[in-house]
């Protein structure tokens, strides 16, 4: 379930002084409008720095090892000689979510060493541990590490339910996997972009309600934290887009709380699913598709062919259809602050749920039982 179209997508204080001019006009400039931009720059920069040392301890460098393979030929044979040898495949960051040492940073961070990567970590104070990893996101490009210590550092979630346009933020990690623990620091650019992402193998995360920042955010920074001026984790750094400038990615923290308790309630990274491939509708998509509603999710097929609604799921099972557009999920109504799948993941797999459809000009309701992605 998740959005299948791309869409690429200081403050400065003007103080005007008018004269009065033919005429005996004068103004003065009370010295305490001076003072206090003075104050809310020294506030600023104290906060950052405030931030800064709050949330360092807690980030980490990710080091991705696994088999190389390569291939050398016999000039005079032609016979191939296959090696394989462990090397360093990958990098990236994250940041520990708890003093056992769980740590969560991007899934393409850690797939970049295969099924039998390795994971080093290294902490802002020389620290190093091998990792395992608990589990991956089937839905978000988030995944979880452990380290096994005890009384480690870590850093606070904070709510982006309540982020706004404008709100400073900061963005560290492992800049293009030679410095560690860079800081860069920007505002939220805007809320709820989706776009589909590419790594450098070629491989595509399509990617939903993530916040855009210009806190500059470099290859290596995937999986680090976007936090605020109180030292709070608000994203996960994803993506930038290379067409642009200062402009990347990060996913919601909020929505990567699911991902956590469960982890710490099941051991492992649970999600509910409806099983059903949608586009949230926008202006532009309600006119080119000639829409009966202005906002909910259209069911429609992936751009590779895949179904709109999935074989043997929920959706499946309840006879929902490509085209049917879902605009209410247990009352709560589904549009650009609430999608589809930010709404269904505060239920848990074996929750009955009831969706208002409409199709065509027919409206209805039906009830479906969730179940879990493997």
């Amino acid at each position: 379930m998740k959005s299948l179209k791309a869409r690429k997508l200081i403050i400065c204080f003007f103080l005007l002084l008018l004269l009065g001019i033919g005429i005996n006009l004068s103004f003065s400039l009370p010295s305490f409008n001076l003072a206090g931009a003075d104050n809310l720059r020294l506030d600023d920069q104290e906060a950052t720095i405030l931030a800064i040392k709050k949330v360092m301890p807690a980030v980490v460098s990710i080091i991705v090892s696994g088999e190389k393979q390569s291939v050398s030929i016999n000039l005079s044979t032609g016979e191939k000689n296959i090696t394989k040898q462990k090397a360093e495949l990958g990098s990236g960051t994250g940041f520990l979510i708890s003093s056992d040492g769980l740590i969560l940073t991007n899934k393409h961070v850690v797939n970049a060493g295969g099924d039998e990567a390795e994971f080093r970590i290294i902490l802002s104070n020389g620290k190093k541990y091998y990792a395992q990893l608990i589990g991956k996101d089937p839905l978000k490009d988030l995944a979880v590490l452990k380290i096994f210590d005890k009384d480690l550092p870590y850093i606070e979630l904070g709510d982006s339910d309540s982020l706004q346009v404008g709100a400073s933020v900061i963005a560290i990690g492992n800049a293009l996997g030679l410095y560690q623990n860079s800081v860069t620091k920007g505002i939220v650019s805007a809320l709820g972009r989706s776009l589909v992402a590419s790594d450098q193998a070629g491989n595509a995360e399509a990617l939903d309600n993530v916040i855009q920042t210009d806190a500059e955010i470099n290859l290596g920074n995937s999986g680090g934290p976007l936090v605020d001026l109180n030292g709070k984790v608000i994203g996960i750094n994803v993506a930038i887009d290379l067409s642009g400038s200062s402009i990347g990615f990060a996913i919601p923290v909020n929505d990567a709380k699911p991902v956590i308790k469960s982890v710490r309630e099941i051991g492992r990274i649970v999600r509910p699913r409806l099983g059903v491939l949608y586009q949230m509708i926008t202006p532009e998509i309600k006119e080119a598709e000639k829409l009966p509603r202005d906002s909910g999710a259209l069911l429609m097929k992936g751009e590779d062919g895949s179904p709109a609604v999935l074989p043997d799921s929920p959706a499946a099972k309840a006879e929902l259809a490509a085209g049917d557009i879902i605009f209410e999920v247990n009352a709560i109504k589904v549009d650009g602050n609430n999608t589809l799948l930010s709404i269904l993941q505060k239920y848990k797999p074996g929750d009955k749920i009831g969706l208002k459809i409409q199709r065509g000009n027919d409206i209805f309701v039906k009830v479906v039982v969730l179940d879990e992605f493997k």
